[in-house]
This record gives C-alpha cells, sequence and structure tokens, in this order.
C-alpha cells in the first residue's frame, strides 16, 4: 500500500485532466450506443440496416482514423512549447494546426469520396450464397456518404480541441462534444424512425444525424475560440507571416508515424468487421455489436492516454525528467485496473448487453461468446494504447512504426485468417488474431517507453 500511496499526487493529476476527456469520450460512447442500438432496433429481426451500418462505417473510419492521427500531433509540440511558456510559439503552432488540418480535411473527403465504390464492390466480393450482401453494400452507401462530408468539419474542430487540450483545457470540447452527442441521439429518433413529420430514413437518417451534429460542434468551438477571453493572446499572434511550411513539416513528422499506427491498428478491426461478412449477416452484426460494446472500455482508455499525452508533453517540455516514470506507472495502474473492471463486465453481463442492440436471437447469441474473447484482449489493448500516448507526448513516434507492422501486419491478420478459414474457427478466429497482435504491441510499446523513462 505505501508503494502505491506514492502515487497518490500523479493518480489525481492525471484523473484530474483526463476526467472532462472521460466525459466527453463517455457522450461520444452514448451517441456510438445509439447509432448502432436505434439502427439495431430500427431492423428488429431483420440484420441487414446492422450489417449495412458496419460496412459504412468500416470503410469510413479507416480514412477518418489516419486523419485523426495526423491531427494529433498538435498537441504534443502544443504542450511542450506551453510548459516552456513560449506564448508566441503556441500561437504560432495553433494558426498553422489550423491550415494543417483543413488540408488533411480536403484531401481525406476527396480520398472517401474516390474510395466510394468500393463498397458495392466489397458487397459483391464478400456475397455468401441465401445472404443478401448485396442489399447491405446498397444500404450501407447512403450512410457512408452522410458520414464523408462530415470529415472537413470534423477536422476544423479538432484543430482547435488538439489545441485547447495542448494548454491543459480539456472542458471546453467536453461540453461541446456533450452538447453535439445530444443533438445526435434527438436527430437519429427523428431521422432514423421517421418522427415529427420526417420521412424513416433508416440507416442513413443515422449518418445525417452525425452530419449535422459535427457541424454544429465546429461552430461551437470556433464560437468559443474567437470570444474566449482567456485565448485573447493567442489570437493576437494571428498573422499572415505566421503561417510557415516548418510548422506544417513539424506536424507532419509527428503526426504521421501516429497516423500510420491507427490505420494499421484500425485496419486489424475493420478488416474483421468486413471479414465477418463472408460468414453472413448474422457474423457481420454481431461483429459490430461486439464492437461496439468494446468501445466501452477503449473510449474511456483513449482518455486516459489523451490526458497522459498532454502531462507527459508539460514534464518532457519543463525538463522535470524525475517526474516521467512516476507518471507512466500511475498511468498503467489506472488503465489496468479499468481493463479488469470493463474485462468482469464484458463476462458477465455480455448477453444482456447485447440485447440493447437487436432482437435477432442468433446475433444476441453469437455476440455473447465474442464477447468472452474481447474480455481477454481488455489488458493488452490498454496497455498497448496507453504506451503509445505516452510515446506520443515523449514526440518518440517513429519506433511505432515498425512495432504496428509486426504486431497487425505479420501477426494478428495472418493468425487471424488462419484460425478463421484454415481452422474453421469463423469469427472466434478473428478475434483471436487481434488478441494477438495486440499482445505483442503492448509487450512491445511498453518495452520502448520505460527504455525512455528509466533512471
Amino acid at each position: 500500500m505505501k508503494t502505491l500511496r506514492k502515487y497518490t499526487p500523479y493518480y489525481k493529476r492525471l484523473l484530474l485532466l483526463a476526467m472532462p476527456v472521460m466525459l466527453a469520450q463517455a457522450g461520444q460512447l452514448t451517441t456510438q450506443f445509439a447509432d448502432t442500438a436505434m439502427v439495431g432496433n430500427y431492423g428488429g429481426e431483420d440484420p441487414i440496416p446492422l450489417a449495412a451500418v458496419s460496412l459504412g462505417s468500416s470503410l469510413f473510419l479507416l480514412i477518418y482514423l489516419a486523419a485523426l492521427g495526423l491531427a494529433l500531433a498538435i498537441t504534443p509540440l502544443v504542450g511542450e512549447h506551453f510548459a516552456r511558456r513560449d506564448r508566441r510559439e503556441v500561437g504560432y503552432i495553433f494558426q498553422n494546426s489550423i491550415l494543417y488540418c483543413g488540408i488533411i480535411g480536403l484531401v481525406a473527403t476527396v480520398v472517401a469520396v474516390a474510395l466510394r465504390p468500393f463498397i458495392a464492390v466489397l458487397g459483391e466480393w464478400m456475397s455468401v450464397p441465401g445472404q443478401n450482401i448485396e442489399l447491405v453494400a446498397e444500404m450501407a452507401l447512403p450512410y457512408y456518404d452522410m458520414l464523408v462530408w462530415s470529415i472537413i468539419p470534423l477536422m476544423l474542430f479538432l484543430a482547435i480541441k488538439q489545441f485547447l487540450e495542448g494548454i491543459g483545457n480539456t472542458k471546453t470540447a467536453m461540453w461541446i462534444t456533450l452538447a453535439g452527442n445530444a443533438l445526435n441521439i434527438l436527430l437519429n429518433y427523428i431521422f432514423i424512425f421517421g418522427k415529427c413529420g420526417v420521412e424513416a430514413m433508416g440507416a442513413e437518417g443515422a449518418g445525417l444525424a452525425t452530419l449535422i451534429s459535427r457541424v454544429g460542434q465546429m461552430v461551437a468551438i470556433v464560437a468559443y475560440y474567437f470570444l474566449s477571453s482567456r485565448l485573447r493572446l493567442y489570437r493576437s499572434f494571428f498573422e499572415v507571416k505566421g503561417f510557415k511550411i516548418s510548422y506544417l513539416k513539424s506536424l507532419f513528422k509527428v503526426g504521421y508515424p501516429i497516423s500510420f499506427q491507427m490505420i494499421l491498428e484500425s485496419a486489424a478491426f475493420i478488416l474483421t468487421s468486413i471479414l465477418a461478412l463472408s460468414f453472413g449477416e448474422v457474423a457481420a452484426g454481431s461483429m459490430q455489436v461486439s464492437f461496439s460494446i468494446a468501445n466501452i472500455a477503449w473510449m474511456i482508455t483513449v482518455a486516459i492516454g489523451s490526458a497522459s499525452t498532454i502531462l507527459v508533453s508539460h514534464i518532457a517540455g519543463a525538463k522535470q525528467h524525475d517526474e516521467l516514470r512516476p507518471m507512466v506507472n500511475a498511468t498503467y495502474h489506472i488503465g489496468i485496473a479499468w481493463a479488469t473492471l470493463m474485462a468482469f463486465i464484458f463476462v458477465v453481463f455480455r448477453e444482456p448487453m447485447a440485447s440493447l442492440f437487436t432482437d435477432n436471437s442468433e446475433v444476441i447469441a453469437l455476440t455473447a461468446e465474442l464477447m468472452l474473447l474481447i474480455a481477454i484482449y481488455q489488458f493488452s489493448d490498454a496497455v498497448q494504447g496507453l504506451s503509445i500516448s505516452m510515446l506520443r507526448g515523449l514526440q518518440d513516434v517513429k519506433i511505432i512504426m515498425p512495432i504496428v507492422l509486426c504486431s497487425y501486419l505479420v501477426l494478428n491478420i495472418p493468425i487471424g485468417c488462419w484460425l478463421a478459414y484454415g481452422m474453421d474457427m469463423g469469427c472466434h478466429g478473428l478475434v483471436t488474431g487481434l488478441i494477438v497482435g495486440l499482445s505483442s504491441a503492448a509487450i512491445l510499446t511498453s518495452w520502448r517507453l520505460y527504455r525512455q523513462v528509466r533512471g
């Protein structure tokens, strides 16, 4: 107990900063629950609408997470100079971040539009006799379109959000995100089921609700930036000569390894969802529900990781190196405690949680089985996620690329496919492959982090 007691100040610092992010993530999680549960209940016994959301969101998430990874470079760069009290440099980084995220948003939108036909091709490719995979792909297209047009407002929102987190302000984005999530749920109810005189839109309605709420969040955070007296100093540094290629290069230098890691990690999950289509729409729907439930744990881990990125960047920027190792240990303590709680809940309440999303008994039964495997990888998922977040705070991000290549391309995907198809384990084999990949990433990233903070 004495050993743990010495970490109490670090627990407090971490949780104080993480709590607003946790609340925002919890709100986001509620929205994802609402999207999946509302569409699932709209379909009733028919699993096709749920499978359509799975297919549309799978392709979109790969593009979005690549863009998000690039944007996450803003926080450690801002945090480092904020800790050094170099406010002018912080202001210049921020104004270049707006341009940086705007460019990313445009490129991501063009790529997403160009990949749109891939959904129809994917539906035909994964078609199984006796199943309605083509209908799933047809229903996924309008949902996907709505998500694509939300990219640019979302990236502009992220530019300001990551800047605010870099200077230690996590509450503003929390309140705006919670308000946006509440709006999203309300619009889901109206558009999906056809309320208030609106024609029922099903999965497409969920996409439209997401688009409107993201535009609203962007407007709200831009208004806060221009109206906040606390940010007046940073606004004063906003000038044409402040735009420099060197800042964009610095942001990209930190951002592209993060983006690469997020692409490969998310690709492993997305490919798992897509491959589940080859076992029919029940399997695809079950995988969508399983991963939606698993996001309960992951979203809070992301919040803890975001706080650790901020604190580690501040500690490194202030050159308080003796504070790094205790902060790393405290972060792991909180993350593993959370993973333990979630694994227990996933095992005990797996069937009731699955029934929240659909009335289909086959989907509920398969989801309950998959949740046992998902409970196992909670620990490795937490460790690798937090390790990468803290390496991000140290701006030690290049090492992440070979680690994720080994973990996901060399181990996860091949082993998952071999178990699923070669050993006839189906979806169970695909999720077992994720356990292997995440465990490898956890071991390698934590080893790298401790090498950086030893002493």
